[in-house]
This record gives structure tokens, sequence and C-alpha cells, in this order.
């Protein structure tokens, strides 16, 4: 993107103000935090002149107007924070089409995942005023009925994604505000599994946010809503910021219209978060830019201090990672690398909206953008893309590769990697469920890298139709080619094993090794394989029927022996049961299309219905093993009948075991 001249003159006022001046959040020194600076002080001179915010409005007008074009979303929100003092807070396009409502910085907007920062942030404060212990079992703050499913996750563990909970969409969308529970209710009817021990490896998870949100409701003595309304949003003077659900009338009357893919959400009406702190949160331009000035300016908001200057150095600084050269988590913000700039982020969507948040602490820097449609991702992405490059280091210049070259395609590997013959395989993203009956759609969602070790020592992965090419830079860390971007792999539970890919371009979720029945290379062929001898008995048996009435004549319908003998017994419950389990799959894809948040948050009565289906092809394919037996030793049929009646029996078998890895075996409990 072309820079303006006057564009050229901001960047230049921000830079040599970053330059003199330091972090705007500085980690307090032995002699005592910082002295709050008066408000505007530090500011840059680009933003004190008439025309600074020019400057950055023109930047934010052409990047977000361009991103919109084209979308299902009609609007978008932004704000825009520099040197700790708030730059733009700006509206686009319309929160309405029908009405034609113009989007402006008072219009709330879902940011689904933002939420994460926020809650962590009056976590943190909590943590700070000596109220919680991060590193205490949360156990120990929640009520009963929740120790099994927490065991000994300490708050670090759920903020940072490593209390080792599956990441499944129970309880997560609810349609009926009428199924809405208090937090603490929800959090044991909607339990996610724990698939591994805390800290092991991280893995995206809502419920561990909402779990983190339990303690602070528990601590605060009051609902949820409310204590992070009293503990941060009310002190910042985020009025037009709730978690509450419903929302409240003021809010839901000047609330955007979200568009989800062939839905539309208006008026504050659309599918709610069942467990509120992982992405309830509306709220505004306006708002969000106090939130920033918050993270930028040392807890100060428009020179009124919120926090103390050590509760948002203790959010900002990393509190896990998988490597000490991979970016991590800091404390409800995902680190990355922007070069050799260190950035802050989060993002966050919903079926009707998108959102991103951007800190660039040692800049004073922060962007928020939200949009009200469900492809405001890539719109978001185009956004902060040229937002970066235009006020940050180029990454590819010396000053900001990853190892000082900058010069794309200059490494090359020296000799084969450690371990070498240990890497190769498949690697799955943990981001994923095990035990709720969304297993399948959250699997074949999930990211799979493919690894390598080419002939020359380098490491090769694909995902998908992209392959890249990594050196490793000390035994088990490897680095990109061009400097952009590391990886780390990791041991397992016994230590020995490579178990885990750590990529450093997202510290929320490891990579973890796909093997035997695992690997979906192996479900294809069996689902084609059953699937052929399922079908093999559902129309070849009825085909061979008809065929043998033609060929005997009129009178072989009607003969009742020939429906109650057992070889045609066996024969008829083996296609019913294959009947039941062809069935279930087509009809659960038709439930899934009419209502696709009930059924895989909070299926209905009529999705557990068809569970019914399966459960009766289990009976009949339990039978059928049986009548296979049979028919080798009572002699039904000739040698080819009993083997095709083998082979569909195990065809049944096969299919079972399927539904059963895929949890669609037995109805949701």
């Amino acid at each position: 993107m072309a820079q303006s001249p006057t564009r050229r003159n901001f960047l230049a006022g921000v830079a040599a103000t970053a330059a003199a001046t330091g972090s705007a959040a500085a980690v307090p020194s032995d002699d005592g935090p910082p002295a709050a600076s008066p408000p505007g002080s530090g500011r840059p001179a680009a933003l004190q002149d008439d025309g600074g915010d020019t400057d950055i409005e023109s930047l934010l007008d052409d990047l977000v107007e361009s991103s919109l074009e084209g979308r299902t979303a009609t609007g978008a929100t932004v704000a825009v924070v520099a040197d700790g003092e708030v730059a733009l807070t700006k509206g686009y396009g319309v929160a309405d089409r029908e009405s034609e409502r113009p989007v402006d910085a008072t219009t709330p907007f879902r940011v689904g995942s933002v939420s994460k920062p926020v809650v962590a942030t009056a976590l943190m404060a909590r943590v700070q005023r000596g109220d919680i212990d991060p590193e205490t079992p949360v156990s120990e703050y929640l009520g009963a009925g929740l120790d099994d499913a927490v065991g000994s996750a300490t708050l670090a563990d759920l903020v940072t994604h490593r209390a080792g909970y599956e990441m499944s969409n129970e309880g997560l969308w609810i349609t009926d505000p009428d199924d809405l529970r208090p937090l603490p209710e929800a959090l044991r009817r909607w339990r996610h599994a724990r698939v591994r021990p805390p800290g092991e490896a991280p893995a995206y998870s809502n419920y561990g946010y909402a779990v983190a949100g339990g303690v602070l409701g528990a601590v605060a003595e009051g609902p949820f809503h409310e204590a992070v309304a009293a503990d941060l949003l009310d002190p910042a003077g985020m009025a037009a910021s709730s978690f509450r659900q419903l929302l409240p009338e003021s809010l839901a009357e000047r609330h955007a219209t979200g568009y989800g893919p062939g839905s539309v959400y208006a008026a504050g009406e659309f599918p709610y978060v069942g467990i509120p702190p992982a992405g309830a949160l509306s709220t505004t331009a306006d708002d969000m830019s106090r939130f920033m000035q918050l993270h930028l300016n040392d807890g100060v908001v428009d020179g009124e201090r919120v926090l103390a200057p050590e509760t948002v150095e203790a959010c900002q600084r990393q509190w896990a990672t998988a490597h000490e050269r991979l970016p991590g988590m800091a404390f409800g913000f995902v680190e990355s690398d922007y070069g050799d700039v260190r950035t802050l982020r989060h993002d966050g969507g919903t079926p009707a909206f998108y959102s991103d948040l951007l800190l660039v602490p040692e800049r004073g820097l922060g962007l928020f953008v939200a949009y009200n449609g469900a492809d405001g991702g890539a719109a978001a992405a185009d956004v902060l893309e040229g937002f970066r490059s235009e006020l940050l280091p180029d990454p590819d210049s010396e000053s900001g590769a990853a190892d000082g070259s900058g010069d794309e395609g200059t490494r090359s590997p020296d000799g084969r990697p450690a371990r070498a013959e240990d890497l190769g395989g498949t690697y799955r993203s943990l981001r994923r469920s095990w035990t709720w009956h969304d297993r399948v759609t959250t699997t074949l969602q999930a990211g799979t890298v493919e690894v390598s070790v080419a002939d020359d020592g380098a490491l090769v992965t694909t995902g998908g139709s992209v392959s890249n090419r990594w050196v490793e830079i000390e035994p088990l860390v490897f680095e990109r080619v061009d400097g952009s971007e590391r990886l780390a792999f990791d041991t397992g539970a016994d230590g020995e094993t490579i178990e885990y890919l750590h990529r450093g371009a997202n510290p929320t979720t490891a990579y973890g090794r796909v093997e035997g029945v695992d690997r979906l290379s192996l479900h294809a062929v069996l689902t084609v394989v059953s699937l052929l001898g399922l079908l093999s008995a559902v129309f070849g048996w009825p085909a061979a029927t008809v065929v043998g009435w033609y060929r005997s004549g009129d009178d072989a319908a009607s003969d009742s022996r020939r429906w109650t003998d057992r070889p045609a017994l066996a024969r008829a419950v083996a296609a019913g049961a294959a009947v039941a389990v062809l069935a279930f799959p087509v009809a659960a894809l038709v439930h899934l299309a009419a209502a696709p948040f009930a059924v895989l948050s909070a299926p209905p009565l009529t999705f557990a219905a068809l569970f019914a289906l399966p459960i009766l092809g289990l009976a009949g394919t339990l039978a059928a093993v049986g009548f296979a037996v049979r028919s080798w030793t009572d002699g039904y049929w000739g040698p080819i009948g009993r083997v095709h009646y083998a082979l569909v029996a195990a065809s049944l078998a096969v299919a079972c075991w399927l539904l059963w890895y895929w949890n669609l075996l037995v109805p949701p409990l």
C-alpha cells in the first residue's frame, strides 16, 4: 500500500516518540512503579496537530472500507490507541440492512473470544489484590460438583489454555434464552472432558475460560456478569459493555444486526453463549478504546487510574510457552512477533460477528476492529496486516528478521536434524472434541500437518496445499528458511516419544501425533468398504429375491415359508440393521442443517430420538454376527452366500465401531 506524505509524517512521529520514551507499558522498576504521565504529554507530534487524527483516520478509512467490499458483513467499528491515547473511534457501513442505520463508535457488537482478555484482566486485578492465587487449584474456589472436572488445574492453566480440556461445542451456542443457566449450573451441566494432564500441552478451550470466569464470580460472591462489571467494566467507564444475557434493552436496541451464513440476528437476538466468559461480551469501539488505554497507558484511562501498573504488567508478561524460542501466552493475550516487535492479540468469532484486538505495548499502539458478519475474519486480517505494515517496522528488513538476516530463502540445513527418524508423521490440532458427538465435525475442521525430513536435512511440513521448509536451530527447534516463524517438537507423558508439534504462529494449541486407529485415511477406507457391504445387503438381497421369485413362478412370493425360515430371517435382520445404520447419518445431517447450533451444543429431544436408529443397528449387528456363525454350522445357502453374509455382518460391525468412535452410537447425555 502506498503511503501518503502525511501518513509518512505520522509514522515518523510514532517512531521518534517510541525511541525517546521506550515502552508505554513499562515493567515497574525496583524503585517502584513510574508515575502516571499527564494525559497527552507523551503523544507523538503527529497526533497533537490538527492533521494527526486525519492521518490515522485516512489509513483506517482505506483499510476498512476496502475490507467490507463483497462481504456478508454490512458494517464495522474501529478503535485505535496510539501512545496510550485514543487516536480514533469510528463506525463504517450500516448496522442493519433494512433500516440502514449507520454504525458509529457507540454501536454495540458481539466480540466473541475478545471477551477472554477482558475476563483475564478482571481476574488479574483480583490476583493482584490477593483474592486469587493463580497457581492454586481452582477447585478450591469453586463449589461442589466441579472437583472432578477441574482437578488440579490452576487459574494460570485455564487462562493459558493448558488445563487439558477437549475443545467441544457442548453448551456453547444456545438458541432458546429459556435454556440459559447461571454460570455455576452451566459449568456442571455442560462439562467438557479433561483428556490430558494440566500443563502437558496447550489446547484452546472455551470451557477453561468459563471455569476461570466461575472463579471470578465465586470470589466476588455474585453472578459472573456482575463481578466482571464491578471489577473492570464500571471502573474503566465501559458503560456500553455487558456480558449479561439477555442484553439490557438499552444495548439490545442499539446493537448491530449480525449476519451469519443464511441467518440474520437483529436487536440482540443471536445465538447466546451458554458459558458466557468464553465469548458473551457485547461492546463498542468507544469502550474498547478505554480497555486498550488500560493496557497501553499503565492502567490509566483518560487521566484516571483504574488498574495498578503491576496489574497491567502481570497481564502482559509471558505466562506460558511451549519453548523459550517460541512465542507463548500472556494472561489473556496471545503473543506473536512482527519482526522484532512483540505484539499481543486475540480474535473472536461467533455465528454472525467477528472481531480482532491487537496491542503493541512497546509502541503504545492498539487496534480493535469488529464486523457484523461471520465472514469478518478475512476482512479483519486485511485490516490488521495493513495496519501493522504501515505502523510497524518491516519484518523482512534487517532489523525485523527473526535471526537478523532478513533475506528470504537464505537459510539452509547443516546436516540432518536431531532425532530425524522420530519426527516424521501426521500431526493434528488438539483443538477438537474427544467425548461429545461433535467429534467428527471438530476433527474434520482441525488443522493437520504432515512432517517429513528431506534428503538435504531440511524439515518439510505440508498443511493442505502449502508446504514449508525449516532448518533446525537447536535440538527439536526449527525456523522457516525465510526466518518468519519457528516450531518445536515435544515429548509426551513418557518424556521420550515425540508427541507434540508446537507452532510459533499459534501458541494456544499444539498438534498431536496421529497414529493407528486415529488416522482419517483408515476411517475413510473402513467407511467405503463398510458402505459397499451394507449396500449389497440393502439392495442386493431384495434384487436376488425378486429374481428368484421370477424364476420360481408366480406362487413363490406368497409362500409364507420363505419369510419364516432361518436363512430368510437372517437376511432380513442384517438388511434391517443396515438400513438403520445407513439412515442415521442421513437423518443426523438433515437435523444438523436445520438447527446446527442446537444440534452441536444443546441437542433437542428430536435429535436424541434419532439415536434409536444406531441402537437398533447395533442390536441387529449382534444378531447378524450370530446368524453368520449359524450359517456355517447349519449350512445356510451355498459357500458364496455364506461368505457374503459374513462380509455383511462384518460391515455392520465396522459401521457400529465407526459410530462408536465418533460418539454417534448412543445419544448425547
